[in-house]
């Protein structure tokens, strides 16, 4: 039986969190030069389909985006963002069948409510899952841009992310560094988590 066609609302300036995970578990990252051609892909796919990119998390098994749509569908960025992954993946590692498990995850992000919420649930995700014990030492998350430790050139969309909550940017990555680390110690299931669907 063939797949019902899935049906997109097209909309400018929608808050997104993306969830794509390896098929039956499966690592989709192995090495670091992985890590490094999906953070080349985030860059070359946002020039190409160009979208707001705010916090990411590269974990070995899946990984976590924050993306503000403007005229290109999220559906469409998610393709070229994971079959392009794929084909680099396949050239690399051999093998055949899926890379990713079934269709990416998504929630929309209500902005005045949870986009730094869902920030700092992402930027905490391997502290979470037991691979560092402190956010700012993961290479392969945005936090590590927040916390200027690395320079990600024009991938993450910085200034635009923090002003959403004032006007002072220094301030603001600041507090939102402070609001990371709070996070990490609450218990409390994030309730934007649930309204996620798969799309």
């Amino acid at each position: 039986m063939s797949r019902k066609a899935r049906q997109y609302i097209i909309s400018s300036n929608t808050f997104y969190h993306v969830v794509s995970r390896g098929n039956n578990q499966q690592k989709i990252f192995r090495r670091v030069r992985d890590y490094k051609k999906f953070l080349k892909i985030l860059t070359k796919t946002k020039k190409q389909h160009p979208f707001y990119f705010y916090s990411y998390n590269l974990l070995p098994n899946h990984y976590h985006l924050e993306i503000e749509t403007r005229d290109i569908p999220i559906s469409k960025i998610m393709h070229q963002i994971n079959s392009s992954y794929v084909r680099y993946f396949r050239r690399q590692y051999g093998g055949s069948g899926h890379l990713f498990q079934e269709r990416f995850f998504s929630g929309l992000i209500n902005k005045e409510s949870y986009l730094w919420e869902v920030s700092c649930y992402i930027d905490n995700n391997a502290v979470q899952a037991g691979l560092v014990k402190k956010p700012e030492d993961y290479r392969w998350s945005s936090y590590s841009i927040y916390y200027e430790k690395y320079y990600d050139g024009d991938l993450i969309d910085r200034d635009r992310f923090l002003q959403f909550g004032g006007e002072d940017t220094e301030k603001l990555r600041i507090s939102y560094l402070r609001l990371v680390r709070e996070k990490l110690k609450s218990k409390k299931e994030p309730p934007f988590l649930i309204n996620k669907k798969m799309v």
